[in-house]
C-alpha cells in the first residue's frame, strides 16, 4: 500500500440547517470527467456515520455531532479519497464534494486537507459559532464573556445582554438542544463550565421556527460527549485585582484623629469637671451645667417644655439623652460615655487611609484573593465495550471580590475586631456529568447531570464597617436532561428530549433558620435538664447591658411546656434600631428582609428531520412544558407582646403585627402571607409549542421557511373589579388545636390537617376576629353566651361569605411566521434577506407579582402583577452582505431593524374603592431598534488571526423599564408619549481580536470601546405649567463617559512529568483602566459631584469619611485582574 498526501484545498460550504446539537454533512461525489459516480460509499471515519451516493452522485448525511472529522469517499476501480480537517458545525451544513480518479495503484489513498470556508453561501442570517479551541484560546472565563464579543449585542453593568436593542430578557439560552431559560426573570438556568463547552452558537439576527419565548437572540451551547480513548484535564488558577487606584478603594482610618479633651480650668490637667462645658462662664462646672442648655439661658432650669430629656432627665446611654458631655456643642445620639477617662465613640473623626485597601488588591500581598480548581475526564466505562461513554467536568472557584470592609462594629453596634474583611465574597461549585450509550447502528440514548452551588454577598455600602450584617446569597441548580436520537432511515431520523429543571434561590443571614429562638415543645423531664438560671447578656444603650433570662417558658397543660432559646439569635437586630444621619455608614444592625424562589419545570420535545429529497430538507417538532414556580418574600418583624388574637376558647386566630409592645431583645417573626410583609405564591402554569420549517436548496437560492404556534396558560387569577383588587379570600377553618383565618394560599401550603368552616371576605375575616377577642353582649335572660356568640358569628358569615372577587386567566396562543433566503453573487460572496415574528411570554415575574394583590390605601400603592399579560412581540427585519477580500479573510455588513409591541409597561392611576390608587402592569411600551454591523474576519492562518467589528445603533422606546412609569408618576410627571433613548442605548460599539503564535505558544487579545449610554441630568430648568408638567432636562439626554477595556491572555505548552501542560496568564483591564459605569446625574460623572459640596468632611456624629460616600467604587468596572495557572492534560 502506498500513501500519496496532496495538500490541496477543498471548500466546505456551510449551509444553516436547524437549531439543536447536530449538524449535516452533503455533497456530490463525480469522476476526472465530471461524471456522476453511483454508489459510492462515503463514510466518516472513526464513527458510524455514512451514506452512499444517488443516481446524480449526490449524498447527505445526517446528526452528525458538531467536530473535526476525516470523510473518505471509495468505490471500486476508483483511488480513496480522504479529506481531514472537515468541520462539522452545530446547526450547520458541510457541503464536502470528492472527484475520484481511476486506481492505477492497488490500495492508493488521496488525504486532502480541508479548509473551513471563509463565507457560507447559503448563510440567511446573522449568526456566530464559537468552537472549544477558540474559547481555550482566548481571555473569556464563561459564556456570557463569549456573548459580549458578538456584534450588535450591548452587555449592561448587571451583566444582563441586550441583542439588537432589546430588553435583556429576550435572550433564550439553550443547552444541547433545549431551552433552559429560567422564566422567573430571563436569565440563563443552566450555566455550563467552559470545560464541557463543545462550541456556542450565538444567534443575533432572525432565527427559525424552532426556537421559540425569545424576541431578540439564541445563546446555543452544545456539550462535549466522551470518545473512545480516556482523556482529560486538570487546570488550576490563582490571581486577583492588582489596583493602585487607592482614590477609589479606600478605607476610613477611624481612630487617626483624635479630638482632645480641653483643659477648660487651666491647671494643665485634664479632670472631671471639665468633662462638662462651663455654659455659665463661671470657671467651674456647677449643678446646673449638668444638662444641656435648650433654651440658651446658659443654665438648667428645669422647664420641660423647653428643655425636654427622656423620662428621667439625664444621662444613662439610652437614645434620647442630648447632653452634650464632650464639649463639641453636638447632642449625639446616643453622647458618648464620658467620665469614664478613655475615648469612646463620638471622641474622634474619621479620616481616609492614603493607602486604603489598595494591598488587598495586590497579587503580591494576596496572591489568593482568587482560586480556581476544576478539570474534566472523559472516555469509555470499563467493561462496557465501546458502546458506553462518558464526559465529566467539575469546578471550584472562590473570589474575595473587589470591595472590602473594616469590622468597627457587630451588627448588635458593639465595636468589633475592626479586621478588614471582603464585602462581595463568592463561591461556587459545579459539576456536569454524561452518559452516551450506542443501542446499535443509528440509535444512541444519553443522560446528563448538572449541578451548580453558589453562595455570595452583595455588596452594600451602608454595611462596610458593619459587613456581618450582610445577607448571604444562595442559589442552588440541578437538572437532569435525557435524550434519544434515533435514526429511522438515511434520509430520517428523530431526536427525543427529556429535561427535569430545577433552579433555587434563597437568602439567609446565619448558618440557623431565618428566624432564630425557634419554639420547642418540652415535657417535664425535658425542662428539668436545662439551666433556667442561665441568662444572656444584650446591648441595652450605649455601654449598657442587661441581663436576660435564656429560656422563656410557657406552660401549655398536660405538663407540656413550650420553650423558646433566646441564645441562639442575638445577632439578628431590628431595622430601627441604629438611625445614622445623612453621609453615614451604619454602625449596627442587619438585612432583614428574605427573598427565596425556586423555578422548576419538566419539558418533554420531540424533533423529527428529513431529507424528503435533495431540494427539500423538512424539520417539524412538539414541544410541552409543565411548570412548577414558587416565590415567598417576607420580612423579620418584631415579636411583640400579645402578637395573637386569642378566642375565649384560648384558639389562636391569626397574626396582628402592630398588637403589644416589642418584645427585648429583638425576636424576629415573619408574619402570615396575608399580611402585607409577607408575598408568596406558587403557580404551573402550562406551556406548549408545535413548528415545522422547511429548507429549500435550490441551485441558485436557499430558502429557510417556517411557522411555529405557542400555547400558554398561566395557570392564575386577576381581579374580577379592578375598584376591588384587595377582595382577597380567607377561609375560617379548624385545624388539630385552633381555629383560625387562612388566606387561601395558607391552608394548603402552610398547614396541615385543615378542616374548611366557610370562606369569607377580608371585611368579614376582620369582623370574625374581632369577634373572637372582644367576644359578644348577651341578654342572659333570653339566649346563652355561646348562642348569642353562634348566632353573631352566623350572621357574620351570612354577610362576609366570599362570593367573587377573582376570574381565572384565559390561555393566550400565536402563530409566528419567519423565512430567510440566502443568494449566491459570486462563489464567494453572498446577499442574505430574512424577516419573522417573534413572540414572549413576559417574565413570570410580572405575571405574579404582589400575589395576594394588596393595595394601601394612598395614591401610590403599588403595582399589581397581572397574569393577563399578552405575548411581546417583536417584528424582526434584516438584509446584509458577505464577501472573502482575501485569503481567509471576509468582510461581512448587515443592516437591521426591529419593531416592538406590547412590551410590558405600568397603566395609568387606577381607583381603588374606597380610597387610594394603585397600578398594574399592562402591554402598553413600543420600541424600535435600528443599524447595522461591520465585521472584518481573519481565520488563524500564518501565525496570525483576529477581527474587528463594528456596531452602530439606536434603541428608543418610550420606557426602559416597566417600572419607569410608575416612578415618573411619583415624581409628578406625566405619562411618556415620546420616544427616549433606552438604557442601554450604545450608538457606537468596537470589539477586535487578535491572536499570534508558534509551534508552543499563543498570544490573544480581547479589545473593547464603546460609547457610554444615557443618563438624565439632575440638574431642572424652565417653567412648570398645566397638570403633571414636568421642569427639566429630558430624561437618557446626556452620555456616560466612553469605555474601554483590554484583556490579555498568553500561554506556553511544556512537558510537565512526561504530561502534556500549559502555563498562562490572564490579563484583565491591562491597563487599569476606570471605566465609569454608573455617574453623578449633576456632573456625568462617578468621580465628583456638588450634591454634598456644603457638607463637612468629618463630623463625630457619623460614621466615615464623606469622601468615601462620594467615591462608589461600585460605580467603576472591575479593575485589572491578573490570573495565573496551569492546566495538566491528563
Amino acid at each position: 500500500m502506498k500513501n500519496l498526501k496532496f495538500i490541496t484545498t477543498v471548500f466546505l460550504l456551510f449551509q444553516l440547517l436547524y437549531a439543536g446539537t447536530t449538524g449535516k454533512i452533503s455533497g456530490r461525489v463525480v469522476d476526472e470527467n465530471d461524471e456522476p459516480l453511483i454508489g459510492c460509499n462515503i463514510i466518516v471515519k472513526g464513527t458510524s456515520y455514512g451514506a452512499a451516493t444517488n443516481l446524480e452522485g449526490e449524498y447527505f448525511i445526517l446528526n452528525v455531532p458538531p467536530g473535526i472529522y476525516q470523510i473518505s469517499a471509495s468505490m471500486i476501480g476508483y483511488g480513496t479519497v480522504t479529506i481531514e480537517g472537515a468541520q462539522v458545525i452545530v446547526d450547520l451544513t458541510a457541503r464536502a464534494d470528492f472527484s475520484l480518479r481511476p486506481e492505477t495503484i492497488e490500495g492508493e489513498e488521496i488525504v486532502v486537507t480541508a479548509e473551513k470556508p471563509t463565507v457560507r453561501l447559503d448563510q440567511t442570517s446573522m449568526s456566530a459559532v464559537v468552537s472549544s479551541e477558540d474559547i481555550e484560546n482566548l481571555p473569556v472565563t464563561d459564556v456570557g464573556d463569549i456573548i459580549e464579543l458578538q456584534a450588535g449585542i450591548v452587555r449592561d453593568p448587571n451583566g444582563g445582554f441586550h441583542v439588537r436593542g432589546g430588553r435583556s430578557s429576550e435572550v433564550s439560552f439553550w443547552v444541547d438542544g433545549v431551552a433552559t431559560t429560567d422564566s422567573y426573570d430571563g436569565s440563563s438556568g443552566l450555566e455550563i463550565e467552559n470545560a464541557g463547552i463543545q462550541e456556542v452558537q450565538v444567534i443575533s439576527g432572525t432565527f427559525n421556527a424552532e426556537y421559540g419565548q425569545a424576541m431578540s437572540g439564541i445563546v446555543n451551547v452544545v456539550t462535549k460527549d466522551g470518545g473512545q480513548n480516556y482523556d482529560g484535564n486538570l487546570d488550576f488558577y490563582a490571581g486577583g485585582y492588582h489596583s493602585n487606584h487607592s482614590d477609589i478603594y479606600s478605607l476610613s482610618s477611624p481612630f487617626s484623629n483624635w479630638q482632645s479633651f480641653t483643659d477648660l480650668n487651666g491647671d494643665g490637667n485634664w479632670d472631671y469637671g471639665e468633662i462638662l462645658y462651663d455654659l455659665n462662664n463661671n470657671g467651674t462646672w456647677d449643678e446646673g451645667e449638668i444638662y444641656w442648655d435648650r433654651n440658651g439661658n446658659q443654665t438648667w432650669d428645669g422647664d420641660e417644655g423647653s428643655e425636654p430629656l427622656n423620662d428621667d432627665v439625664g444621662y444613662d446611654g439610652h437614645l434620647g439623652d442630648y447632653y452634650d458631655y464632650n464639649g463639641d456643642g453636638k447632642t449625639t445620639q446616643p453622647s458618648p460615655g464620658e467620665g469614664n477617662g478613655r475615648r469612646d465613640w463620638g471622641e474622634h473623626e474619621f479620616s481616609l487611609d492614603d493607602n486604603g485597601y489598595t494591598k488587598y488588591l495586590n497579587i503580591f500581598e494576596n496572591i489568593f484573593q482568587q482560586s480556581n480548581v476544576s478539570g474534566s475526564l472523559s472516555g469509555p466505562v470499563p467493561m462496557s465495550g465501546d458502546r458506553l461513554t462518558f464526559y465529566s467536568t467539575f469546578r471550584y472557584f472562590q473570589s474575595s471580590g473587589r470591595y472590602y470592609g473594616r469590622k468597627l462594629f457587630t451588627p448588635t453596634g458593639l465595636f468589633s475586631d475592626e479586621k478588614i474583611v471582603p464585602l462581595s465574597p463568592f463561591t461556587r461549585l459545579s459539576g456536569q456529568f454524561k452518559l452516551t450509550y450506542k443501542i446499535r447502528s443509528g440509535v444512541k440514548a444519553s443522560y446528563t447531570g448538572y449541578m451548580t452551588e453558589k453562595s455570595y454577598k452583595n455588596y452594600d455600602s451602608y454595611y462596610k464597617y458593619n459587613p456581618e450584617g450582610l445577607l448571604w446569597n444562595y442559589e442552588s441548580d440541578q437538572s437532569h436532561m435525557f435524550s434519544l436520537t434515533h435514526s429511522l432511515s438515511q434520509n430520517t431520523f428523530y431526536e427525543l428530549k427529556y429535561l427535569d429543571f430545577s433552579s433555587g434561590y434563597n437568602q439567609r443571614l446565619y448558618d440557623q433558620d431565618d428566624v432564630p429562638y425557634s419554639k420547642v415543645i418540652m415535657d417535664q423531664n425535658e425542662l428539668n435538664g436545662l439551666n433556667l438560671n442561665d441568662s444572656i447578656q444584650v446591648r441595652a444603650g450605649y455601654d449598657l447591658f442587661q441581663d436576660l433570662s435564656r429560656y422563656n417558658v410557657t406552660p401549655i397543660g398536660n405538663d407540656m411546656y413550650e420553650v423558646i432559646d433566646m441564645g441562639d439569635g442575638t445577632g439578628y437586630v431590628a431595622g430601627d434600631q441604629f438611625i445614622t444621619p445623612a453621609w453615614s455608614f451604619g454602625m449596627g444592625g442587619t438585612q432583614n428582609g428574605r427573598f427565596s424562589r425556586n423555578t422548576s419545570f419538566k419539558q418533554i420535545k420531540l424533533d423529527l428531520s428529513s431529507q424528503l429529497n435533495p431540494i427539500h430538507l423538512i424539520k417539524a417538532g412538539i414541544l410541552y412544558k409543565v411548570y412548577d414556580i414558587w416565590a415567598d418574600d417576607k420580612f423579620l418583624n418584631y415579636k411583640t407582646v400579645g402578637e395573637w388574637s386569642i378566642t375565649q376558647s384560648g384558639d389562636t386566630l391569626g397574626y396582628n403585627p402592630l398588637a403589644g409592645g416589642r418584645v427585648s431583645p429583638f425576636t424576629p417573626v415573619i408574619n402570615p402571607t396575608y399580611t402585607s410583609e409577607h408575598d408568596y405564591f406558587r403557580v404551573s402554569p402550562k406551556e406548549l409549542s408545535i413548528y415545522i420549517q422547511d429548507k429549500i436548496e435550490l441551485d441558485e437560492l436557499i430558502i429557510n421557511a417556517g411557522t411555529r404556534f405557542d400555547y400558554f396558560d398561566p395557570a392564575w387569577k386577576v381581579p374580577m373589579n379592578e375598584q376591588l383588587p384587595g377582595n382577597l379570600k380567607y377561609y375560617l377553618a379548624t385545624t388539630n388545636r385552633d381555629t383560625s383565618v387562612f388566606w387561601e394560599h395558607d391552608f394548603s401550603i402552610l398547614h396541615n390537617d385543615v378542616s374548611i368552616i366557610d370562606s369569607i371576605s377580608q371585611q368579614g375575616a376582620v369582623s370574625i376576629e374581632n369577634l373572637f377577642t372582644a367576644g359578644v353582649e348577651f341578654d342572659s335572660t333570653v339566649e346563652s353566651y355561646d348562642q348569642a356568640f353562634n348566632r353573631q358569628l352566623m350572621d357574620y358569615r351570612d354577610a362576609y361569605r366570599w362570593r367573587y372577587g377573582y376570574k381565572d386567566v384565559k390561555p393566550s396562543f400565536q402563530i409566528s411566521p419567519r423565512i430567510g433566503i440566502a443568494y449566491p453573487i459570486t462563489d464567494k460572496g453572498v446577499v442574505h434577506v430574512s424577516y419573522g415574528h417573534f413572540f414572549q411570554v413576559p417574565n413570570f415575574s410580572f405575571l405574579y407579582e404582589n400575589p395576594e394583590f394588596e393595595i394601601t390605601n394612598n395614591n401610590n400603592g403599588g403595582i399589581l402583577g397581572n397574569a393577563a399579560l399578552e405575548p411581546e412581540k417583536t417584528v424582526m427585519y434584516e438584509i446584509g452582505f458577505k464577501q472573502e477580500i482575501a485569503y481567509r479573510t471576509s468582510i461581512d455588513l448587515t443592516v437591521f431593524y426591529r419593531d416592538t409591541r406590547d412590551w410590558v409597561g405600568v397603566s395609568t392611576a387606577i381607583k381603588k374603592y374606597p380610597v387610594g390608587n394603585y397600578r398594574k402592569y399592562e402591554n402598553k411600551d413600543y420600541a424600535n431598534t435600528r443599524g447595522f454591523t461591520l465585521v472584518l474576519d481573519r481565520q488563524f492562518t500564518g501565525r496570525f488571526g483576529g477581527g474587528i467589528d463594528y456596531t452602530w445603533m439606536i434603541a428608543e422606546g418610550t420606557y426602559s423599564n416597566p417600572q419607569d412609569a410608575y416612578f415618573d408618576a411619583q415624581d409628578n410627571q406625566a405619562p411618556r408619549l415620546n420616544m427616549l433613548p433606552l438604557d442601554w442605548d450604545q450608538t457606537h460599539t468596537l470589539n477586535f481580536r487578535g491572536t499570534i503564535g508558534g509551534k508552543n505558544w499563543i498570544i490573544s487579545s480581547i479589545g473593547k470601546l464603546w460609547t457610554g449610554k444615557p443618563y438624565t441630568p439632575e440638574f431642572k430648568t424652565g417653567v412648570v405649567s398645566g397638570s403633571g408638567a414636568f421642569a427639566g432636562f429630558a430624561d437618557n439626554s446626556e452620555r456616560k463617559p466612553n469605555v474601554f477595556d483590554l484583556d490579555l491572555r498568553a500561554s506556553y505548552s511544556i512537558n510537565l512529568l512526561g504530561l502534556k501542560s500549559n502555563i498562562y496568564c490572564n490579563i484583565y483591564n491591562l491597563l487599569d483602566v476606570q471605566n465609569e459605569f454608573s455617574v453623578w446625574n449633576d456632573t456625568g460623572r462617578s468621580t465628583y459631584t456638588l450634591t454634598a459640596k456644603d457638607v463637612s468632611s468629618t463630623d463625630p456624629g457619623r460614621i466615615g469619611h464623606l469622601n468615601e460616600h462620594l467615591l462608589r467604587p461600585d460605580w467603576y468596572g472591575e479593575p485589572r485582574r491578573i490570573n495565573v495557572g496551569i492546566n495538566l492534560s491528563l
